[in-house]
């Protein structure tokens, strides 16, 4: 077996490797104003019971959003027994980290958020509130992932793809040729062409891609523990959208805008009470501690041999 088709079977682990082997010293990947932490046995413990989140959580970004998720329901709790919200705990102690008491507990605090009842209401919605009716950015991308720890014909994955780059920018070789050949060496994610890309998160290389052009590469560029190269192949600018285009959904957009800014105040107004802060710098640690762990096994198992059994005298 390749190396490579080992470490795609270890990578789907690579988490899960790290929270098996705790570290001594490791560093909390958030803090709250009253001492608490939440640490990486955390993080462990909860996507033990939350396994719709360990695909997301597969490298720093996704990391970083299931700890805030992590440290928002914590808060949540907080609020819920500061309010004295009843609770109800059917066996053993109550969890630090409640998804079922959290969801009570913002409940009770968000607005309802119904749909306008008619388009009059409707209208007045899409008047008052213009920037929910923004169509974002996006942009059609080609891109190329590949472990920063990762070596193609004896350089390192950022030394490649630099050469890479300057090929593509110099019309002597395609971005797709480029994608296949990293593809070979690294499958867990998408290589190529990514069709049509909202560019509205706030991460670095999604701020990044809003400032390139039509025909224009980004990278390559590393973020974590990944080095990427971007080809943007077609780009659509925000656009305010008229009445006319919105008035078939403007009902269910209203709702949904409305969910949106509770969350975020109701987020943002928790954090702060209860003085939250995200270690970025430590998550990143951690994550490629997590990555060296998968790795280093992955390796050890391409290595292993099997047990000679030729010469093997059968039993009676």
């Amino acid at each position: 077996m390749k190396i490579k088709h080992v470490v795609a079977v270890v990578l789907s682990m690579t988490l899960a490797s790290a929270w098996a082997q705790p570290a001594p010293a490791a560093k909390p990947l958030a803090r709250l104003a009253n001492g608490e932490v939440v640490s990486a046995q955390d993080l462990s413990d909860y996507l033990e019971r939350r396994m719709d989140l360990r695909q997301i959580a597969r490298n720093a970004w996704g990391v970083e959003g299931t700890v805030q998720e992590m440290v928002m329901t914590r808060v949540l709790v907080l609020e819920g027994e500061r309010l004295k919200v009843p609770r109800k705990v059917e066996e053993g102690t109550a969890q630090r980290f409640d998804d079922v008491y959290g969801l009570a507990v913002y409940k009770s605090q968000a607005p309802a958020c119904e749909a306008p009842a008619n388009e009059q209401e409707a209208r007045q919605y899409y008047d008052a509130h213009p920037e929910a009716f923004v169509l974002p950015p996006q942009a059609r991308v080609e891109r190329v992932i590949l472990p920063a720890a990762a070596e193609i014909g004896g350089s390192s994955a950022m030394v490649w793809l630099q050469d890479q780059a300057r090929a593509v920018a110099q019309g002597q070789r395609k971005f797709t040729l480029v994608a296949m050949r990293a593809q070979g060496e690294y499958s867990l994610d998408a290589q190529g062409d990514l069709g049509w890309l909202t560019l509205d998160g706030d991460h670095t290389l999604m701020r990044a891609l809003k400032t390139v052009k039509a025909g224009e590469l980004l990278g390559p560029v590393q973020e974590g523990d990944y080095v990427y190269l971007f080809s943007v192949l077609q780009k659509r600018e925000a656009r305010q959208l008229s009445w006319d285009e919105s008035k078939s959904f403007a009902a269910s957009r209203a709702a949904s805008h409305c969910r949106q800014e509770a969350q975020t105040k109701i987020r943002a107004d928790l954090f702060k009470r209860y003085g939250v802060e995200i270690d970025r710098a430590a998550i990143r640690e951690f994550t490629t501690g997590a990555n060296s762990v998968a790795g280093s096994k992955a390796t050890d198992k391409a290595d292993a041999k099997p047990a000679e059994t030729t010469d093997a005298t059968p039993q009676q």
